[in-house]
């Protein structure tokens, strides 16, 4: 009687032990997911903030199509947002004047 006892003991282990170790292997798949969607459109995307040169001749607009991103709905969206942030009030911009502006990333810096 007493090593049949001991042999559900081993069973009741082993099965806790399957149990933990599938756990386990679920764990690591959602976690190869989630790095495998780094930087796809479907990651999220988080906001910062970076200081620019003007550079000669250059526009409000030209550095929005450099930076701007999906986020926006607009050109002028983007260009209103960057004025806000400035403080411009008008769209002339000076050259060797420096910019703040938004932009977008999936990497968390």
């Amino acid at each position: 009687m007493n090593r049949r006892i001991g042999k559900e003991k081993v069973g009741i282990k082993g099965f806790f032990i399957a149990v933990f170790i599938i756990g386990f292997l679920i764990f690591l798949l959602f976690q190869t997911s989630n790095t495998a969607n780094a930087g796809t459109p479907n990651s999220i995307r988080h906001k910062y903030y970076t200081s620019v040169e003007i550079e000669p001749r250059s526009s409000l607009w030209e550095i929005a199509e450099e930076y701007m991103s999906e986020e926006y709905a607009s050109v002028e969206d983007y260009i209103k947002e960057v004025k806000e942030i400035n403080h411009l009030t008008e769209d002339l911009i000076y050259e060797g004047a420096y910019l703040c502006i938004p932009y977008y990333s999936s990497e968390i810096k």
